[in-house]
């Protein structure tokens, strides 16, 4: 599949997002991580943005494909994986679920959460970035 440089300058800025966010909370310990409000919204942002990205780039792709619009992120994540552009929903689906949080639960959402994210799971999203490029 050959798609167009908006999907490339898209992946390049989640890229760029991840590394800042690396930046910004590595050496970071839970404590001071669900101390600091700031490093915490930061990072919810963050996530969110790249996320967004993903979403976007789904519909871009799904939109060029021909493949029907998707009713929701999730099911977006799902078309990228029946055309064959990713191999599975997983992580992305959870991805989209704490997105979901993050946009309409933001009150609740757990700081352990956020940082077992920003420690474990960031890589994910250069996962779905390196999909993509395998793809494009």
């Amino acid at each position: 599949m050959k798609y167009n440089g908006i999907i490339q300058r898209k992946l390049a800025l989640l890229d760029t997002q991840v590394q800042r966010l690396k930046q910004h909370t590595e050496g970071l310990t839970e404590e001071k991580f669900v101390e600091d409000w700031v490093i915490r919204s930061m990072t919810e942002r963050a996530i969110q943005v790249c996320t967004e990205i993903m979403i976007d780039i789904a519909e871009r792709i799904i939109a060029l494909e021909k493949a029907g619009p998707a009713a929701t992120a999730s099911e977006a994540m799902e078309k990228l994986e029946m055309l064959g552009v990713i191999k599975s929903t997983e992580p992305y689906r959870s991805m989209v679920r704490l997105r979901n949080l993050i946009v309409h639960q933001y009150e609740e959402i757990d700081p352990k959460i956020l940082y077992s994210i920003v420690s474990e799971k960031l890589d994910d999203f250069l996962l779905f970035r390196d999909e993509l490029d395998r793809a494009v």
